[in-house]
């Protein structure tokens, strides 16, 4: 059970864009010194000042450690990273046609995209175009590498990570570093220790597993050797392919940051259409899947969103190949993908418009059983964001912690309130992908 708090703003235009269904979907559907934390919010004196907060990484004043992305405005408190793995900026149309969609950076791409459209774009990168002049501010970050825990073997592998974290050290280059790793690295095959020394080499880490495309998820439970604390609640083969593994994902990469002694920002890697495979058994996802498992990853602390957008091989699932899903969305509106890409913006505007809650420290408290959630709270009201913990649908009993004297809760971007009695609710969760966001006075 997973409980966070956060608070917000004034989020009307963005949670109209958020509101707004599209077909098939529900309407809300080298470590450096750490930052000094921000300051908590101001709420009354009585307010949830007594509930701990979540292990903290400073949220956006992370980025001040680093001139680019400080000069980019990462710091500001209405910023979070939305990304694309590998995108298209080669283009004006694709530029704004993914900024459309709520994207803001580009982790990889063509090195002959022209730096000055990306700039006039307002979109960021973590890699260098050739055009790029001197000390050329939209690249904000680097990237290390993919995967290397699958390919090489851990001396190698170690070694090669420290070879590139010396080359793009952040205090040359005012940029921070960037690794993704396979869902391996949580598992109990590898060492902790290997595990923390890998993320030690980078600033940012993510681990990639998309529990609703693999097949994985159908081989059993003897297959899933993941770390806790998926042993109190466990990914089985009954709710692998669950918006709530997502979440666990989160929380074992939590547990090297924790191992480590670092607080540093965890990014999740969400599949747009299925990665497709050979081996037969991958699933397409639908639209309501494409957004659940970013709230599940947003709920378990995720500090950026980085959409993997390719399918090399989808002879299981309607051969839907793609190199990037959001430029055939816009070019060729495939039936296999348009929705989902469509599915895509509609949770990346919803994310922006609550990135001044999002941003804040969570409190620690929990709801009740079988509840996954993550508390804030800003501008006098209480945030909680809520999906199942397990994939089980059905209510949900919500035990709220004392301080909060609303005695309605407005369910966001849904048009509707609950009333509060006895210092609890209950709403209903009708998929296991199913999310909620409430706001409450305190």
């Amino acid at each position: 059970m997973r409980v966070r708090y956060f608070t917000t703003m004034a989020l009307t235009l963005g949670l109209l864009f958020w509101a707004s269904t599209i077909p098939g979907t529900e309407p809300r559907t080298t470590a450096l010194p750490q930052p000094e934390p921000t300051a908590a919010p101001v709420v009354r004196a009585d307010a949830l000042h007594e509930l701990p907060r979540i292990p903290w990484e400073g949220g956006p004043a992370y980025w001040k450690q680093f001139t680019k992305a400080t000069a980019a405005g990462w710091s500001d408190p209405s910023f979070f990273p939305i990304a694309i793995w590998y995108g298209s900026p080669g283009s004006d149309a694709q530029l704004a046609y993914d900024k459309s969609l709520g994207i803001n950076t580009y982790v990889q791409g063509n090195p002959d995209a022209s730096s000055a459209a990306i700039a006039a774009h307002g979109m960021f990168t973590l890699f260098a175009t050739k055009d790029a002049p001197a000390g050329w501010d939209r690249q904000v970050g680097s990237v290390l590498d993919d995967e290397v825990d699958g390919r090489y073997d851990p001396v190698a592998g170690l070694a090669h990570m420290k070879q590139l974290a010396a080359q793009h050290d952040p205090a040359a280059t005012g940029r921070f570093t960037y690794s993704n790793w396979t869902s391996g690295i949580v598992t109990y095959d590898v060492p902790m220790q290997l595990s923390m020394d890998y993320f030690g080499t980078a600033n940012v880490n993510s681990v990639d597993q998309y529990f609703y495309a693999v097949p994985q998820c159908d081989w059993g439970d003897g297959t899933l050797r993941w770390r806790t604390p998926t042993e109190q609640n466990p990914i089985t083969q009954a709710n692998c392919r669950t918006a709530s593994s997502y979440g666990k994902i989160m929380q074992l990469q939590q547990e090297i940051n924790a191992a480590r002694g670092v607080q540093a920002p965890l990014w999740a890697l969400p599949t747009v259409i299925s990665t497709g495979g050979s081996t037969g058994g991958y699933k397409q996802l639908g639209p309501e899947q494409v957004q659940a498992q970013v709230w599940a990853s947003i709920i378990h602390e995720a500090r950026g969103i980085v959409w993997f957008s390719q399918s090399p091989d989808q002879q299981d699932v309607n051969d839907c190949i793609s190199g990037d899903a959001f430029q055939d969305a816009r070019i060729h509106s495939a039936a296999c993908l348009k929705d989902q890409v469509a599915a895509a913006g509609v949770v990346n505007h919803a994310i922006t418009a609550l990135a001044p809650i999002i941003n804040t420290q969570s409190y620690v408290w929990d709801f009740g059983q079988g509840t996954d959630t993550m508390l804030k709270a800003k501008d006098g009201s209480a945030y909680i964001f809520a999906m199942t913990d397990d994939g089980i649908t059905g209510t949900r009993t919500f035990t709220l912690p004392g301080g909060i004297a609303g005695s309605t809760v407005e369910v966001l971007g849904e048009n509707r309130t609950i009333h509060i009695q006895g210092g609890k609710f209950t709403d209903a969760f009708a998929n296991e992908y199913t999310h909620h966001v409430y706001r409450i006075s305190l």
